[in-house]
């Protein structure tokens, strides 16, 4: 993911006369925290603007272009050539556009740490969206496993090293962020690194984690142009 201050640290350039630093994305791109009334445009080239007001009341925006460089402060020069769709099925889903070429734009929006805030994201792809399967397996050592696969276009999205804390190691590892349904709400347990080579993770639940269903959350995966779509699957806990 990439933060804004990353920005300070890439070359100067220029959407619409205005010179703004560039990043660069490695995933389905973090716009901002607590962002309001998000939009989205697209131009003829696939440049793609996000325009959004943060908590004080300011209206910012950010230009993702073609090569995935992230351009704060820069606006599109020529007219928006996306319309909405209903074409592309993902969740948390604020807003998602369609362009002439076929491509899919979206914004999506979610709690991704337990601790941490709602994180406005954008994305782009052809084809499918991004895919993430979880089931429930009964009934190890007195509980149950939650298991699933996580991949784009049938290739497996993994992740190589994470830190004890859960935290990918690899700027292109992905965390599955996983949740139970207990007491009558969503509650976060752990992120867990899908695994090389095959996009496979596990969870053995603890009777702290217990619950009637669990829900797990996958970052899109950067594979050149393609910043994938965050994906989401649930399941049934196999035990009730």
């Amino acid at each position: 993911m990439i933060a804004t201050h990353r920005a300070l640290l890439t070359p100067l350039v220029c959407f619409t006369g205005a010179c703004v630093a560039a990043g660069v994305a490695q995933a389905s791109v973090k716009v901002a925290d607590w962002a309001r009334d998000p939009s989205l445009r697209v131009d003829a080239a696939g440049n793609a603007e996000v325009n959004w007001t943060t908590g004080d009341g300011r209206r910012l925006s950010l230009v993702i272009d073609g090569s995935g460089a992230l351009h704060y402060g820069g606006r599109l020069g020529s007219a928006d050539v996306s319309r909405p769709t209903a074409d592309a099925a993902v969740p948390w889903a604020v807003v998602v556009r369609r362009a002439p070429d076929g491509g899919f734009y979206a914004l999506q929006s979610w709690r991704r740490l337990v601790d941490g805030p709602l994180e406005l994201r954008f994305s782009r792809w052809r084809g499918d969206a991004t895919k993430l399967t979880l089931r429930t397996i009964c009934c190890k050592w007195g509980s149950e496993n939650v298991e699933g696969n996580a991949s784009f276009h049938g290739r497996p999205i993994f992740g190589f090293e994470a830190t004890p804390q859960g935290s990918p190691l690899d700027p292109y590892g992905r965390n599955v962020y996983l949740d139970t349904f207990r007491g009558g709400r969503w509650q976060r347990m752990m992120g867990i690194l899908a695994k090389r080579p095959t996009g496979s993770f596990s969870l053995w639940i603890r009777a702290v984690w217990s619950g009637s269903a669990y829900r797990g959350t996958i970052p899109g995966p950067n594979w050149g142009w393609t910043l994938g779509p965050d994906a989401s699957a649930e399941a049934h806990s196999s035990r009730h």
